[in-house]
């Protein structure tokens, strides 16, 4: 995990899995590296490839944590299977989540209109 801070916004990098054999570390590291005056959290979860509910705990301790100073929670580019997963448990209505644009496989023409 890397965490780097720029002025008021905290950015976090996360690889592999968030799960109950990791979570408890994860959560003491991020919030003991904050500092009262970030308003905003960036989570960049390209790199994680299963979360659960322990998981799912973490950013919700960091969203009370980041809301108290004004702030927000950002989600970006989950893998399809997290991205599902914070869309089944409705964390999404609760936080922003930036998406991976679906690669493109083609280009289709376009169709012709008969007359």
């Amino acid at each position: 995990m890397e965490i780097k801070h720029d002025g008021d916004i905290v950015y976090i990098d996360i690889e592999g899995d968030i799960s109950f054999s990791n979570a408890q570390s994860i959560h003491k590291e991020i919030l003991s590296s904050m500092n009262n005056e970030e308003k905003t959290a960036v989570v960049n979860l390209s790199k994680v490839d299963f979360m659960d509910s322990y998981g799912l705990s973490i950013f919700i301790t960091l969203l009370k944590r980041v809301k108290e100073n004004g702030g927000e929670l950002i989600l970006e580019y989950p893998q399809l299977g997290v991205q599902r997963f914070l869309e089944m448990t409705q964390l999404d209505k609760l936080m922003r989540i930036r998406k991976t644009e679906e690669p493109k496989t083609g280009e289709w023409p376009e169709a012709k209109s008969k007359k």
